[in-house]
């Protein structure tokens, strides 16, 4: 198989996700009281925190207004966050703009259709293998795991070997 990174992984310098979804499973778990709850994989948690260590920017991007993205991302060290968002593509802009990073040095982690509007600001649209179908059919990748049950530690992983790093050396880290 060949890796869709290599080529590009140098360029890269921002990996811009969705949370619902990809960084969850998508489920949302409520109780009697309205208490909202989520499932996340440690390993993606590890995953993220390995592109952290090898210098990439991580942000979230979700139309989700839950005070659990914010647990999420404070757990894994995230500061560049943005919920309740209508126009992901205004957003990821926003984000660029900041980093001064070009489209060209931008990935997407997307599963909805509402994840498409970022397609012009980015150089590659991935998608887990549970994605949307027309997600899937504009992704440049898509995963064989599902987004919230190791998709992003899948991508981490072939993304640090197109830049000729192993991602299977232990790693010394905080909880993920």
């Amino acid at each position: 198989m060949t890796n869709p990174f290599r080529g590009i992984a140098k360029e890269i310098k921002l990996v811009a996700m969705d949370f619902d979804g990809v960084l969850s499973d998508g489920g949302i778990y409520i109780d009697c009281k309205g208490n909202q709850m989520k499932k996340f994989d440690v390993k993606d948690g590890m995953g993220i925190k390995l592109l952290q260590k090898n210098g990439l920017h991580i942000a979230l991007i979700s139309g989700s207004t839950s005070n659990i993205i914010n647990e999420r991302a404070n757990s894994l060290k995230i500061d560049i966050v943005f919920k309740g968002v209508e126009n992901k593509l205004y957003a990821i802009g926003k984000v660029q703009k900041k980093l001064n990073i070009k489209s060209e040095q931008t990935l997407f982690l997307g599963d909805d259709i509402n994840d498409l509007l970022v397609l012009p600001a980015v150089k590659m649209f991935l998608a887990p293998a549970n994605a949307h179908p027309a997600c899937i059919k504009n992704a440049e990748w898509v995963g064989k795991s599902k987004g919230g049950e190791g998709f992003i530690r899948e991508f981490t992983d072939l993304f640090l070997l197109a830049l000729n790093i192993n991602p299977l050396l232990p790693f010394a880290t905080s909880n993920h």
